[in-house]
């Protein structure tokens, strides 16, 4: 959106951070200079001061407060934070969120990037980038569909479904969020795709924190817990109700630092089921599912569509903010993987220009990996609608996994090819 610059106030004479908007169509233009007036309207300690902002010569502008230091990614990734570190940068985060919440504020892209470590304390942080915060009241206003607003991993559940009404909850799920990573060095919501990102929001829990973080008092644990509520109104409700928690917490016991330090995705295999006889696939098939996305991000899946054939296959719908959609077979077993099946080639003649893939979940794996596993097939669909001209294969397909191939096969008919199996999708007669 735009770049940052260091830079000296010709009147003041003090170092600013100079924000130079790189984009010129109307919505940037407008989002821009709403970022300018809602940051003019905070003062907070916690919170990146504004100066001035404005145009020059075509050049649109928002000068802040420069704060020298790191930023909190940049602390976990390398050194850590212990838990008792955690929880002051916490508390100095919940208390910005207090200042903005207050004058109906709600940042929405709250993550460790976003906060920074003035002079590298912990007892100074400053809460930045107001580049897609909205007021309560603007529910719905410049919001466009199939464009992201926020980080996937951060993202409330409601923010995930691409809800219009977005309140002060959604900053404190993003704050659990922060707040988890930094007691155990692991991103609570991580994925091999976004699009694993978001169905694990909405349908999975982290691992249990406990394990990770055996200092961490009961009290933290639970509080951590009730911030990652997948129900908006069991969160605690205000940056000084968080406070207080965050405060009559018991001491904590010095612990070990937790550096940040997950694989990047393109070098994590795709997970793989395990093994288990033919005989008992039915019987350990948990859960069956079907993602589908637009390959372009202008393209939307049409919600109508996508709920007929749900309905006609027995299925409930999850819909992301970027227009990809999940369905969850309501049976298990080999009936619900032809549901499924049967399902995803009726969505994949619905998006031409999109995947989609079917994946299962057995008794033995976790959701998190199937959804994964899900993701990753729903990439492979992703390649070849966009170069299947190119290599000669242009005939639709629809990815699964090797459990969905194992229970459908013998009804429905599954390809083998270099990716994996298949289904292919029957193009109609051309006329004569």
């Amino acid at each position: 959106m735009g770049s940052v610059y260091r830079a000296r106030d010709a009147e003041t004479g003090q170092v600013v951070a100079l924000k130079v908007l790189t984009l010129d169509r109307p919505f940037d233009l407008v989002r821009f200079a709403r970022e300018a007036t809602l940051l003019a309207k905070v003062r907070h300690p916690n919170v990146v001061d504004y100066v001035a902002h404005g145009e020059s010569e075509g050049v649109h502008f928002l000068v802040q407060e420069w704060v020298e230091g790191v930023t909190l990614a940049e602390r976990l990734h390398e050194t850590g934070l212990t838990a008792s570190e955690a929880v002051t940068v916490a508390i100095g985060i919940a208390a910005a969120l207090e200042a903005t919440h207050t004058h109906g504020i709600v940042h929405r892209d709250i993550k460790p990037a976003n906060i920074i470590l003035a002079g590298d304390q912990l007892d100074r942080v400053k809460l930045v980038d107001f580049g897609i915060a909205r007021l309560t009241s603007e529910a719905g206003v410049l919001t466009r569909a199939g464009r992201l607003v926020g980080t996937p991993s951060y993202m409330a559940p409601e923010q995930a479904r691409g809800s219009i009404n977005i309140g002060p909850a959604a900053d404190i799920w993003a704050l659990g969020c922060v707040l988890y990573e930094s007691l155990s060095g692991r991103i609570a919501f991580d994925g091999l795709s976004p699009a694993a990102v978001r169905a694990k929001v909405l349908l999975n829990d982290p691992p249990r924190l406990s394990p990770l973080c055996p200092e961490a008092p009961r009290q933290l644990v639970e509080l951590v817990n009730t911030m990652l509520s997948k129900d908006a109104a069991k969160r605690p409700q205000s940056g000084p109700d968080l406070i207080a928690r965050l405060r009559s917490l018991p001491p904590i016991t010095d612990g070990p630092v937790r550096r940040v330090g997950a694989p990047e995705a393109a070098t994590v295999a795709m997970p793989n089921r395990p093994a288990r006889p033919h005989t008992d696939v039915d019987e350990q098939a948990a859960g069956c599912f079907v993602l589908v996305a637009p390959v372009e991000a202008t393209t939307t899946v049409h919600d109508k569509s996508v709920a007929k054939v749900a309905e006609q296959h027995h299925m409930d719908v999850h819909t992301f903010d970027d227009g990809s959609t999940l369905l969850i077979a309501k049976r298990t077993g080999k009936a619900a993987a032809l549901e499924a099946a049967r399902a995803a080639l009726a969505l994949r003649q619905e998006v031409p220009d999109g995947a989609v893939s079917v994946f299962g979940r057995s008794t033995e794996d976790s959701l998190a990996d199937a959804i994964d596993r899900g993701s990753l097939l729903l990439e492979r669909g992703m390649m070849g609608t966009l170069f299947g001209d190119l290599v000669g294969n242009s005939t639709p397909v629809v990815h699964i996994d090797d459990m969905i191939a194992e229970l459908i096969g013998s009804d429905l008919p599954v390809a083998t090819t270099v990716d994996g199996p298949v289904l292919r999708v029957e193009q109609p007669a051309e006329s004569p």
